[in-house]
């Protein structure tokens, strides 16, 4: 039996109706829902992805994730070049991660999460003890690098809209 997660993510950016159908069936595949405890998502048209939207984004979630993950779901979000954050809830020894997918992005980045359904980036005390010994040996540049590697900038989740 795989580990399964409670996991949402939020989707971005813009698609072209001609490619709306690759979308939805992606979702439908998916089996996810739109809020917690709802009904499985399964839209049919471009009308019912705007009306999902919450906040601008397109928010998708299941209690149940396989790995806490929507692989095929990401995929297409990647080749289709739409912007995605996903969170997966830590459970059973295993930390809540947050990760972020923008287009030109070779990888998504992952981020140890706080598992309180937020989209909170924790970072431990001992890779910031690391920066902070370079600093104070004089390894300014190294140092702001490892803070810079903590912290990494990324734009933020763009609107969902179709054109």
């Amino acid at each position: 039996m795989s580990e399964r997660y409670a996991t949402w993510i939020q989707i971005g950016g813009r698609i072209k109706r001609a490619r709306v159908e690759q979308l939805l069936k992606a979702i439908r595949e998916a089996a996810v829902r739109t809020d917690w405890g709802e009904a499985y998502f399964e839209p049919k048209t471009a009308e019912e992805l705007l009306e999902a939207c919450k906040d601008g984004h397109l928010q998708l979630c299941d209690e149940e994730a396989r790995y806490g993950e929507f692989p095929e779901l990401e995929q297409a979000c990647r080749r289709l070049k739409l912007s995605y954050r996903r969170h997966c809830e830590g459970m059973c020894g295993y930390d809540a991660e947050l990760l972020d997918w923008r287009p030109g992005m070779k990888e998504p980045v992952a981020h140890t999460s706080s598992n309180e359904h937020t989209d909170e980036i924790l970072i431990l005390s001992s890779d910031v003890q690391q920066a902070i010994t370079l600093l104070e040996a004089g390894n300014t540049q190294q140092g702001i690098d490892a803070l810079k590697h903590l912290c990494s900038e990324l734009p933020d989740l763009p609107p969902f809209e179709i054109v």
